[in-house]
């Protein structure tokens, strides 16, 4: 009998050892087959490709997705879309992988939730290292997460047929289109896919909102942190920028075909380590060179951007429902780097982008010294004044762009939008931890990603505060996939969540505890509201 019982006990012990296959599932490219989850609560199908890409279509749409004969094995969880890190360049050119989260007792078709990882345009992926499915998954809907090229192969635009521009957001529209062709084989709604994403993400999720190519795609959207009417988020002068990474080669051209001729003939590990940095100028721009573009019209090539996101926005007579939001503390991840010498250089410049254009250099000069006031004061930009510089990056980057986006909507296609300000500081804020500000308050940016996703990146302690806001999150993002509500009627536990309207946007501030209130920061709103409605520009170079 207790030889029996230890028999018992080891199969039990080494049936945690090795993976437990998941059912199969039949897609249109074969049968998959998946894994149970460690805890045995869903099945995870890792790395489906769901569209294909190699030297032939470098810098275009991707390809159809391959087939097979027999059984795919879906588990193998090391995918990621060529990048530079520490120990050289990381993944391959052939990355396009999706990955299906579901709830292993399901009763009806599942409600949809797609993420779209951020990272600058320049590094992430979709696996479980930072996107971990099983706080959402819990939830009862499926999770879908996926790669798409970044840095030069994913956002090359030279506006010519052999590079268009655009290819990574080509790849997030190739991996809604399998999501809906394929998602109700996993017991999932076709007709309930809820889109979102954040930072880079974020601001892919508003890129496609501006385009006509998700057009029934998606029925809800969630912008966390990201906004494609901000100042980085298209690249304006793009073979401008191209010619720079051309010169940090050895090479001197701005003519695109030779543009495509040199970085064609390159391997996908040399372009990935290629870098270079944009001359400083008057404005303040990012350093980011591998961005979105509008692109060109090209017989035969699809588009997604074809005038700048701001315009498409204004012009949309219709919207699905969207979630916008940011965190409080946004800006301190990108002063972690400062030093007295780089803060220096701003002092005598423009302190906002090359997104605006004035008549005269008088009137750029009194915007100026508008915005240096409101943020220094008559003191100069310096160490001493670090944390002035976070709110400026909060503001100008982050914040005010996600409302002003928000009122594109409201106001243009009545689109119901739900607006959140994330101020909840407990112990997964990783990325305040990880910039060096512990001690301050708040959220940094892509902090609330650790309260909706079970994060591999470190082994987080969950106290109990941080379990609550766990399940506040989740189930504010999981409702509004469900509801297209994020507090709908009779749903006890949460304070209601209003939309916002043409004539008020309506906040949630989430902390320790939830309350509705106006916009966070009025006297930044109005500064940049100002600025933005005199200013901005509308037309393409």
């Amino acid at each position: 009998m207790k030889c029996r019982t230890y028999l018992v006990l080891f199969s039990l012990f080494a049936a945690n050892l090795v993976d437990q296959p998941a059912p199969e599932v039949t897609i249109e490219q074969g049968i998959l087959s998946g894994k149970v989850s460690g805890d045995g609560s869903f099945f995870e199908y890792i790395g489906i490709p769901y569209a294909s890409t190699s030297i032939d279509t470098r810098f275009k749409a991707p390809g159809p997705p391959p087939s097979w004969n027999g059984v795919l094995k879906a588990v193998d969880e090391i995918h990621f879309c060529p990048q530079s890190t520490s120990i050289g360049v990381l993944g391959t050119e052939d990355c396009l992988k999706i990955n299906v989260y579901v709830p292993a007792i399901r009763r009806k078709p599942l409600p949809v939730m797609v993420y779209i990882h951020g990272g600058a345009f320049l590094i992430g992926g979709g696996g479980k290292f930072i996107n971990g499915p099983d706080f959402i998954v819990k939830k009862d809907v499926i999770l879908v997460t996926f790669n798409y090229r970044l840095g030069a192969l994913g956002f090359l635009c030279l506006r010519i047929k052999e590079a268009p521009g655009n290819a990574g957001l080509k790849d997030q529209i190739a991996a809604l289109r399998w999501v809906k062709k394929n998602i109700a084989a996993f017991g999932g709604d076709p007709e309930n896919i809820t889109l979102f994403g954040e930072s880079a993400g974020a601001t892919s999720v508003s890129a496609l909102l501006a385009s006509n190519l998700i057009d029934g795609l998606i029925n809800r959207a969630i912008v966390q942190s990201g906004s494609s009417v901000s100042n980085w988020a298209i690249n304006r002068d793009p073979i401008w920028t191209a010619s720079l990474l051309a010169k940090s080669l050895g090479y001197s051209t701005e003519d695109p075909l030779e543009l495509y001729e040199i970085f064609s003939r390159m391997s996908y590990k040399e372009l990935t380590l290629a870098k270079t940095r944009k001359p400083l100028t008057m404005y303040f721009d990012t350093q980011l060179i591998h961005l979105p573009c509008v692109e060109k019209s090209i017989p035969g090539e699809e588009s997604v951007i074809n005038d700048l996101p701001y315009n498409l926005l204004a012009k949309k007579s219709k919207s699905v429902p969207v979630i916008y939001g940011t965190n409080s503390r946004e800006g301190l991840f990108l002063i972690s780097g400062d030093t007295e010498e780089s803060l220096d250089e701003r002092n005598g410049r423009y302190l906002f982008a090359s997104d605006l254009r004035f008549q005269t250099e008088h009137k750029a000069i009194v915007e100026a010294d508008k915005v240096q006031k409101f943020y220094f004061g008559n003191d100069k930009i310096s160490m001493k004044n670090l944390m002035n510089m976070s709110e400026f990056y909060t503001h100008l980057y982050f914040e005010i762009p996600s409302i002003f986006e928000s009122e594109i909507l409201t106001e243009k296609s009545g689109a119901v939008v739900y607006n959140y300000y994330f101020d909840y500081s407990g112990g997964r804020n990783f990325m305040k931890k990880r910039s060096g500000f512990t001690k301050e308050s708040g959220a940094c940016h892509a902090d609330e990603l650790f309260y909706l996703f079970n994060s591999m990146i470190l082994p987080f302690k969950i106290t109990k505060q941080d379990n609550k806001l766990i399940d506040v999150m989740t189930t504010l993002w999981t409702n509004f996939a469900k509801f297209g509500n994020p507090t709908p009627e009779n749903y006890d536990g949460l304070v209601k969540w209003i939309p916002s309207t043409k004539e008020q946007i309506n906040f949630l501030y989430i902390n320790e505890d939830l309350k509705m209130g106006p916009i966070p920061n009025p006297k930044a709103y109005r500064l940049w509201k100002n600025i933005y409605e005199k200013y901005r520009i509308k037309s393409v170079k």
